[in-house]
């Protein structure tokens, strides 16, 4: 998997749950925020030409689009099949003959504030102080050591279930793309709420991220090594025909990054690109 993600600069963070109820913002204590931890729940992409992004994802997933403001500026609520799945963030290029389109995962962590400092304590950067979001949430613009960017958020809302078997056309998965595999392992290890179990056997270990009580997989880790692959978390959205997908999204102006292959999970995997280099991936359900 070769690519390269863009230069990271953030402009301007407007982070949102939709999805969840719009009670009075707290933070969230107990049992059932120390379950939640570790959890992603939000995905967004930031690009310097929103109209563009809307063409290329409509396109490709029917998604719908919803024009609304998040903390007074500009903000694009993703809808599929009427549910909130994502948004769109307008940023701007800090080098005009480099993109800045990249989507942007949120990890649900018990204190924003404890967890933005612990990230810098460990290594890593606060590109984004915690602040408060729409009166429901409070969220900060991380990166971990290796500079892979990461939303964190709080919220006393009720967060919804993760679905057992993920709609189509919805984000499911996340894999970190890691150059130092032992240091990663051990940066994310330390987290109140994720665990990384190393599974298979001896000549095809991998690594899966876990959250909450049953210990629920949410993403993986996938060593890089020398690529030119940035560190990063690719987010997965659930297809019927991943094939299929990689030349709608070709025919759209994006690029192919991966083309479906039978030694990438049975062939039940692609990764794109949209015409201004946000990547994620294309996925079959249950994953091989």
């Amino acid at each position: 998997m070769v690519y390269r993600l863009p230069h990271f600069t953030l402009v301007v963070l407007a982070g949102l749950l939709a999805a969840c109820s719009t009670r009075q913002a707290t933070t969230p204590t107990g049992p059932a925020a120390d379950d939640q931890a570790g959890r992603f729940i939000w995905q967004e992409l930031l690009t310097d030409d929103v109209q563009a992004a809307q063409r290329f994802y409509g396109g490709l997933f029917s998604w719908q689009f919803e024009e609304t403001e998040r903390l007074g500026k500009p903000y694009i609520l993703v809808r599929a099949g009427g549910q909130p799945v994502a948004g769109i963030t307008a940023v701007e290029r800090e080098n005009p003959d480099e993109p800045v389109a990249q989507w942007l995962s949120y990890l649900f962590v018990a204190d924003v504030d404890e967890a933005a400092k612990n990230f810098k304590d460990a290594g890593g950067d606060i590109l984004v102080a915690p602040l408060s979001l729409s009166g429901t949430a409070r969220a900060a613009l991380v990166t971990d050591p290796g500079g892979a960017p990461l939303g964190l958020v709080s919220t006393d809302a009720e967060l919804p279930p993760s679905p057992a078997d993920p709609p189509i056309g919805r984000f499911f998965w996340r894999d970190y793309f890691a150059k130092d595999v032992e240091g990663s392992l051990a940066f994310y290890r330390q987290f109140p709420g994720y665990r990384v179990q190393e599974e298979g056997e001896a000549d095809s270990v991998h690594y899966v991220f876990r959250h909450g009580t049953g210990g629920q997989a949410i993403a993986g880790l996938i060593p890089i090594g020398d690529s030119p692959v940035r560190p990063n978390w690719l987010p997965y959205v659930r297809v019927a025909d991943p094939a299929a997908l990689a030349r709608r999204a070709s025919e759209l102006g994006g690029t192919v990054l991966l083309e479906p292959r039978p030694d990438a999970r049975e062939g039940s995997l692609a990764i794109v690109a949209d015409p201004n280099g946000g990547a994620l991936a294309l996925q079959k359900w249950p994953i091989s």
